[in-house]
């Protein structure tokens, strides 16, 4: 991921918490000036999936108080568009399959479910 684009998803986040189940809670907001909107598309700005992907990421890193990376995408459905301006909600849960940790992610905004997805994360290296 660009790091121009990852420190504006940083700099979106309104807010980050973990909950007692183990799972965390986030609030983006994307204006129009986002450069993940840059070309994407022209006349009619959504939000790319990778960047709700790594909005994902970016809030278990910030919850977890360690950078993490993206191993995998084991499932991701894309439902309804994000527009600039917009709060999107992220919703996070631990989930262990066929012995995998993976983070079960649902993105909203408002009553609207925008994105389901289930990624690989893992502790980012330190250089």
């Amino acid at each position: 991921m660009n790091s121009i684009i990852a420190k504006e998803i940083t700099a979106s986040r309104l807010g980050a918490e973990s909950d007692s189940e183990g799972g965390c809670l986030g609030r983006y907001r994307f204006d129009t000036g986002f450069a993940g909107f840059d070309g994407h598309f022209p006349g009619f700005p959504i939000l790319p999936a990778i960047v709700e992907i790594h909005a994902v990421v970016s809030l278990v890193g910030a919850v977890r108080q360690c950078p993490q990376r993206l191993v995998a995408v084991q499932d991701a459905k894309f439902l309804n568009p994000v527009r600039p301006g917009q709060e999107l909600q992220v919703a996070c849960r631990p989930r262990t399959v066929q012995g995998k940790e993976l983070c079960d992610a649902r993105l909203t905004v408002g009553e609207v479910t925008v994105a389901t997805m289930l990624l690989e994360l893992a502790a980012e290296e330190s250089p």
